[in-house]
């Protein structure tokens, strides 16, 4: 009897990240920029090839039973072997914080856009820590803009992630697995549908506590 009424019971507990919406949500304004030869550097598993008019080109590194059939260059973001001036566009989400040489990665990306090709960067600013395997830093809007124009891009506008609800639910998330007390089991199943919910449905932001940023810039 105990084993069906803890199972029943996790269903109820939403996931660490079920807040956020899809991919998608975040890059369908881009797509009149995502023309032609597309760098998705960091691609990860996420599928994006139908937001793209051209062709799409994953790059990533890999892992020990790495099954994955659709990543065309496998290399580190410092290190992308093709010639100068080779992609139209690059979309690099959720993968900066990763890296532990940020500069490079810039260069290196700035190196293959074709002059007036356009990057789109997405990183954290208020997210817990992910490793995959590594997880090195958090990004500022400051911080950003001056990352991505000290490596020769011009920023064309950036702008902040998610609502405080999906910053605060990764946070409340965590915390309320730290401990399997019965007062920490009641906020899962209390505290977590309700932020879920407001997530889902708020408009509420506030710059400083925005989940992560987004830039979009030029060469």
């Amino acid at each position: 009897m105990l084993y069906p009424l803890r199972r029943a019971f996790h269903r109820r507990i939403p996931g660490e990240i079920d807040c956020f919406p899809p991919i998608d949500t975040d890059l369908e304004e881009f797509r009149p920029y995502l023309r032609g030869r597309v760098l998705n550097a960091g691609a990860g598993v996420r599928e994006v090839s139908h937001l793209v008019d051209g062709e799409l080109i994953n790059q990533d590194i890999t892992w020990a039973g790495d099954e994955r059939t659709n990543i065309q260059i496998y290399s580190p973001l410092h290190f992308i072997p093709v010639a100068n001036d080779h992609f139209d566009a690059i979309l690099c989400i959720a993968v900066l914080e990763h890296v532990e040489n940020p500069q490079q990665v810039m260069a290196e990306m700035f190196r293959v856009l074709k002059s007036g090709g356009h990057l789109v960067l997405e990183v954290p600013f208020l997210q817990p820590e992910h490793k995959v395997p590594t997880d090195f830093q958090r990004y500022t809007r400051d911080g950003l803009e001056r990352l991505v124009a000290d490596n020769g891009f011009r920023v064309v506008r950036t702008r902040g992630l998610f609502t405080v609800y999906h910053t605060l639910y990764w946070q409340a998330h965590i915390w309320l697995h730290t401990k399997r007390t019965p007062l920490y089991l009641l906020g899962r199943l209390i505290v977590l549908p309700m932020l879920l919910r407001r997530a889902r449905r708020s408009t509420t932001y506030n710059e400083r506590m925005a989940t992560g940023y987004q830039i979009l810039a030029t060469k």
